[in-house]
């Protein structure tokens, strides 16, 4: 547990490495993304306390900006890119732009001396939501390129997200979620390692195909999480607060959004969730290095 949350952000690379090096065991697991990313959603979810949710009520307005933060935001912003990316590229990114906030953010929130309740408050607020906003926000801007079943996404998301969250509250009813609590932190951390794999391996060669595009998309995606931290920081009004904001508002279910693309549109479709996972942990280095000088300087 101590070591994967360490060097959380060395082992993403690594999959991400692994994707791209060696690709063939990472095609191979194509048929099994759901599957595992429904595991890991239910092994994720059994931290998630629904006790909390009345917290959101004192303060509900917030939380709703803080909704549109991570849903509306960042695909407004990519929006105004479209001309630049092929359809089915631009389509993938937008389903990037609009997944729920990691569960990895509670984790990552307490890393950084933000607030792990509060950012698990905002999690759990953003997977209810889900199964709604996300096929909203990518029915909106995407609907004129490319034709989009949005009971069809609704779906799929209610497997991916909704029905694990289910069952381990179930689970949870019986008392059954010690044990597992105790070893999910560690279990997610490799079913991540091989949903990336079997995320990257597909979207290897749209990647090398279109390197262009690919910096493009990085720009694009790097610009849109700035963006999402600056008005994280702007709307926090402590420290603390500034920090999960920031880490929750951009920091991507990036593979949820994978799978999604890959079942729905196709490997071309996938570079967004491969971007998002790059740069969501390239940023966590200067943003780690920034907090950590700014409070030495205090």
């Amino acid at each position: 547990m101590r070591f994967t949350s360490r060097y959380f952000s060395l082992i993403i690379f690594g999959a991400l490495a692994l994707g791209f090096v060696w690709p063939a065991p990472g095609i191979w697991l194509k048929p099994y993304l759901m599957p595992l990313l429904m595991l890991m959603m239910f092994l994720s979810c059994l931290k998630m306390d629904f006790g909390s949710l009345g917290l959101a009520l004192k303060d509900w307005w917030r939380y709703l900006i803080i909704m549109l933060f991570v849903f509306f935001v960042p695909a407004i912003f990519i929006f105004f890119f479209k001309g630049y990316l092929d359809n089915l590229v631009f389509v993938g990114l937008i389903i990037a732009a609009a997944a729920p906030s990691a569960v990895s953010s509670v984790f990552l929130s307490d890393l950084f001396g933000g607030e792990p309740p509060k950012a698990l408050l905002a999690v759990t607020l953003t997977h209810l939501v889900s199964p709604i906003l996300m096929p909203l926000v990518i029915w909106l801007f995407v609907h004129k390129l490319v034709a989009v079943d949005f009971l069809s996404m609704l779906w799929l998301i209610v497997k991916l997200v909704a029905i694990p969250l289910f069952l381990a509250q179930l689970v949870k009813q019986f008392k059954w979620q010690a044990k597992l609590s105790h070893y999910s932190s560690t279990i997610n951390t490799y079913l991540l390692v091989v949903l990336i794999w079997g995320i990257i391996a597909p979207a290897r060669a749209v990647i090398l195909g279109d390197l262009t595009q690919f910096v493009v998309l990085l720009v694009v995606v790097v610009f849109a999480v700035l963006l999402e931290i600056i008005l994280s920081f702007w709307f926090g009004r402590t420290r603390r607060e500034d920090i999960t904001l920031s880490i929750v508002d951009s920091y991507k279910n990036f593979t949820l959004s994978g799978v999604m693309a890959l079942s729905m549109f196709g490997p071309p479709a996938l570079l967004g969730s491969a971007v998002y996972s790059v740069v969501n942990n390239l940023v966590l280095i200067p943003l780690e290095w920034w907090l950590k000088r700014s409070s030495r300087s205090r």
